[in-house]
């Protein structure tokens, strides 16, 4: 069998059989033409271990196809996308995966991979922006040297996609990182007039130290919250907050928060049990009487960003 059948194998979708059969030939031969296809034979097998969530297999063969690349032809630069593609979705698969180490393969992305495409009639962030998502996302726990790491990625993401709603959420985390609270606040400031996303609203809520302004953004993040399992710890952010200067209305978002982690089987904390203790007595207010709150919340938002 020459490297053109595999090639043709391949086209066939006989994934295995061509990967064990250029395997053969690579083990006595190498060349440009052999070496091209043991790439492409290893991605593709490569797919289906990550497909099937064959983790061990599928980091074996993700190992092999980077010993495989300096000897491959690729001048288009899809073999160095094929590794990029496959790093992700190890990052999804494996907890605590080194995605760093790919820093180097996340350099040589092309313009073609920073296009946004359509999928199933969605609209899809570029490879190169999910790479960035990835990178950074779980940024409040990181250090300034791990942004300095990535600072020059995330400066490409900035300036191919300026108004993206992840790229300004997480210059304002970077900001929060350095102690640059001001800026921070700006920038969440500046993308909470385009989107109204729940987590903007919180995320702002924390970084403020004024009492009626973090009461008001969580309620709007009670308000923008579309999936009632996500608004519990907004309710009880806001218990907390309100259970002094207003008992009753801490003991409604109190209870509204049990409500939710008991339907929806959530951890209830020990503090939050704690509060319930100091609330019992407390006669919460009506749901149209909290409603006058929110309204009132929209208010103070829609002034403090402007």
């Amino acid at each position: 069998m020459e490297v053109r059948d595999i090639f043709a194998l391949r086209k066939e979708g006989r994934f295995e059989e061509a990967y064990e059969a250029i395997s053969r030939i690579y083990a006595v031969h190498r060349g440009p033409h052999t070496n091209l296809c043991m790439f492409w034979c290893t991605n593709d097998v490569l797919k289906q271990r990550l497909g099937a969530r064959k983790v061990e297999e599928a980091r074996r063969l993700l190992y092999q196809l980077i010993q495989l690349y300096p000897q491959t032809q690729d001048r288009l630069m899809q073999g160095n996308r094929a590794i990029v593609s496959a790093a992700l979705k190890m990052d999804r698969l494996v907890e605590n995966f080194n995605l760093l180490y790919f820093m180097p393969y996340f350099k040589r992305m092309t313009d073609a991979d920073w296009q946004p495409y359509v999928y199933k009639g969605h609209p899809v962030p570029s490879l190169g922006q999910q790479v960035v998502n990835h990178l950074l996302k779980d940024l409040p726990s990181r250090d300034a040297e791990y942004i300095n790491q990535i600072a020059d990625l995330f400066r490409v993401a900035m300036q191919k996609s300026p108004y993206y709603i992840e790229n300004l959420r997480h210059l304002a985390q970077m900001h929060t990182l350095l102690g640059q609270t001001d800026k921070a606040v700006e920038v969440y400031k500046k993308v909470l007039r385009r989107h109204h996303e729940s987590y903007l609203y919180a995320e702002l809520a924390k970084l403020l130290t004024d009492k009626n302004q973090k009461i008001a953004l969580y309620c709007m993040a009670v308000v923008h919250q579309r999936r009632e399992e996500f608004a519990a710890k907004y309710h009880r952010e806001l218990a907390i907050l309100l259970q002094d200067s207003n008992p009753r209305r801490a003991a409604y978002e109190l209870r509204e928060c049990l409500r939710i982690r008991q339907n929806k089987g959530q951890h209830v904390s020990a503090y939050t049990l704690r509060l319930q203790e100091k609330l019992k007595d407390i006669s919460p207010v009506s749901a149209d009487e909290e409603q006058t709150l929110y309204e009132h919340a929209d208010a103070v938002v829609k002034q403090l960003i402007g």
